[in-house]
């Protein structure tokens, strides 16, 4: 009975050596299904068209996964490009690489990548592409060391952490945020100067990271003793950025702000993707009469749990001082942080969780250390985001499903026309979520032309979504008459046109934007020169006068 109680009263190793296992059979089923033998694990990197046209002579001619439409690939391409050429020698990698200085100063992923492949091109993209997966079983081990003292809300916080939304996406392209994220917390718990040399390396992952020296620090008397230590410590950890991006401005110059152009003022990143989650809810994009299982599929509805998470992962850490707990002071500082990412981040709201890992952990673990009668509330809030991130990495190497389709004709008709809608001047090429498909507007002066195949005059009316990428003045007009003009902005907002005659054969309508086309600002590699977006398009017909 005695050991019974002792059971039941703080959870054993085995039990956190169990959900451990259990999470690690999901992700490398998930690995699992994605490697072919052609490829290997290569489409987990996401790499596009565009970049393989530019890249490095090695890296055109190895065998590598892309996907037939994917023109642009993600963040995680660029540094498995750099581990061919850790040392950054060959001049095309200027070319190359969307960002390179940015890219450049994140260089242990490809270190890494270059050294486990040996050299060899085709091992290095698979091992870079598997070092998400690496760190992670490293990882899981250093949770069970922080969640285990704490009990079954300690469990409850570790088992959180294994798969939560921010280590799904690096995951999912193999992005250096996790292994950086890793590497900071393994220092945090080492502390002292064997601390500091791995936060060094931290930072060479991805240089936010350099803040976590606050978790190193001393803050008590004697004050001239803390001070020298907390410079050596310093030194210990900049040092080795200081010097590798010093090499890295020698080879690549900076052109561009060492933001990435993703820093804003507090909230106002927040601010505007509540704004697209409105947009979204009024159009009726979030079914709520089946709000579980939109939980695990709508991508507006998680980017609103998500808002709601990582704000309750701020207020509690800022409510629930532990100045004693490292992992706290580090959590705290990356607050501000967080507050500041500006919406070319919140664009894909998965990146936000990327950033928000150290307050994620901070959050969860002295959520445990004190858990109350609230504490199931906070955990749920602030855990709300994570089911479906596992629910779309599971889903990850699955059979891909066609994409939406382009455009939708609405007609309340005994039998529908046949109409068709074709982008046929100054329009990007299609692009899609699981959801949504969209063309953007790559001229100032674009149509649209809308085909009636039938001898009846009919009344058409188009819906869609559209932002621009700087405020300006959009006008739709069909027979030089406008039929919607408003001044637009960078967040996603409903167009609905006023009704105009829809007579048989073939109807112009023309889009004028007040600006010329700009090239969009943060990370993602797109230089394209854009104007305004038109997602999810429809177009409503009824029928008026019948033809003579």
């Amino acid at each position: 009975m005695k050991l019974l109680r002792q059971t039941f009263a703080r959870p054993g190793l085995w039990v956190f050596i169990l959900v451990g296992l259990a999470a690690f059979l999901q992700l490398f089923a998930t690995y699992a299904g994605v490697y072919t033998p052609e490829f290997g694990l290569t489409k987990l990197i996401v790499m596009g068209h565009e970049f393989d046209d530019r890249g490095l002579a090695v890296y055109r001619a190895t065998p590598k996964f892309i996907g037939p439409d994917d023109r642009w690939g993600f963040d995680g391409q660029h540094y498995a490009q750099i581990a061919l050429d850790p040392l950054l020698r060959d001049p095309q990698l200027a070319i190359a690489l969307d960002n390179p200085p940015i890219r450049a100063r994140r260089i242990l992923m490809s270190w890494l990548a270059w050294l486990g492949g040996l050299g060899r091109p085709s091992w290095i993209l698979n091992v870079y592409a598997s070092l998400n997966l690496i760190f992670w079983v490293g990882f899981v081990v250093l949770m069970t060391r922080l969640f285990r003292p704490r009990g079954w809300a300690g469990l409850a916080g570790f088992s959180a952490m294994l798969m939560t939304c921010g280590i799904i996406e690096s995951m999912h392209g193999s992005l250096t945020d996790f292994p950086g994220f890793v590497l900071m917390t393994l220092a945090l718990m080492i502390g002292g100067t064997g601390g500091a040399a791995v936060l060094a390396l931290a930072a060479l992952t991805r240089e936010p990271n350099i803040m976590g020296v606050v978790g190193l620090w001393s803050y008590r008397p004697p004050w001239l003793a803390a001070a020298r230590r907390n410079l050596l410590l310093g030194l210990i950890v900049g040092l080795p950025l200081l010097l590798w991006f010093a090499y890295v401005a020698w080879r690549f110059p900076p052109k561009e702000a060492l933001d990435g152009g993703n820093m804003t003022w507090p909230l106002r990143g927040i601010l505007s993707k509540l704004g697209e989650f409105r947009i979204h809810a009024v159009n009726g994009d979030i079914h709520w009469r089946q709000w579980y299982s939109e939980l695990y599929r709508s991508e507006p509805l998680h980017a609103l749990l998500t808002i709601i998470a990582v704000l309750t992962q701020c207020l509690y850490l800022i409510t629930h001082r532990d100045w004693e707990n490292r992992i706290w002071r580090v959590g705290a500082m990356f607050v501000p942080f967080f507050l500041c990412i500006g919406l070319p981040s919140w664009e894909s709201h998965f990146t936000i969780t990327r950033h928000a890992l150290p307050i994620t952990l901070a959050f969860n673990l002295v959520l445990a250390a004190r858990a109350r009668r609230s504490w199931l509330l906070w955990f749920l809030l602030g855990n709300c985001f994570v089911p479906y991130g596992i629910y779309q990495f599971m889903l990850y190497g699955q059979v891909e499903r066609p994409p939406p389709a382009e455009y939708q004709i609405i007609a309340p008709l005994p039998s529908r026309p046949a109409s068709t809608v074709r982008f046929v001047e100054g329009w990007s090429h299609p692009e899609w979520t699981s959801k949504h498909t969209w063309r953007w507007a790559v001229d100032q002066h674009v149509s649209l032309l809308l085909i009636n195949p039938t001898a009846n005059t009919l009344e058409a009316g188009l819906t869609f979504t559209t932002r621009c990428l700087s405020p300006q003045r959009l006008d739709i007009r069909v027979h030089g008459v406008s039929v919607w003009s408003a001044n637009t902005g960078i967040l996603l907002e409903s167009v609905h046109t006023a009704p105009f005659p829809f007579p048989p054969g073939e109807t112009v309508v023309s889009f004028e934007a007040e600006l010329p086309p700009t090239a969009p600002s943060g990370e993602d590699g797109d230089s394209r020169r854009l104007s305004f977006l038109v997602q999810d398009l429809q177009l409503s017909l009824s029928v008026t006068t019948p033809a003579n």
